[in-house]
């Protein structure tokens, strides 16, 4: 693996944003200048797990190397904090999603890499599970 994975192995593991110190905006991915305020001083947060459906699409044909996971399905999530995310959906069948379904940021398997066999792991949303009790919850 290339020096600049190991550099940035922890923002593909975990949702690795930043906030300003100045005004308190939260950003993902993250940036160097804070749009609200235009202060350089932010530092690294990692973003909420949980969110709500904003919107989501089908799309039948992938990339090359993604053939295995057709048809996927994408959302626009808006994180607990606000911040709004595009992500696979994954474990929510395409035709019970609605607007506002509660959802989850997953750890799951990405793709593997056809020479090397390397696999890749990232964030993905799956179904909003009470952490308590294990149980789906309604929107």
């Amino acid at each position: 693996m290339s020096i600049p994975f190991w550099r940035m192995r922890d923002r593909y593991y975990r949702m690795l944003g930043c906030k300003c110190e100045g005004c308190g905006s939260e950003y993902f991915p993250s940036v160097n200048v804070c749009r609200k305020c235009r202060s350089t001083v932010l530092i690294e947060v990692e973003m909420p797990k949980d969110g709500k459906l904003l919107s989501y699409t089908l799309q039948k044909e992938s990339l090359s190397g993604f053939e295995d996971q057709e048809p996927m399905v994408f959302g626009l999530v808006e994180l607990s904090n606000g911040v709004r995310v595009l992500g696979q959906l994954v474990d929510l069948p395409y035709e019970t999603l609605k607007v506002g379904n509660r959802v989850r940021a997953v750890f799951r398997k990405i793709r593997t890499d056809g020479e090397s066999g390397q696999i890749y792991y990232g964030y993905k949303f799956g179904p909003f599970r009470d952490v308590n009790s294990g149980s789906t919850s309604p929107p």
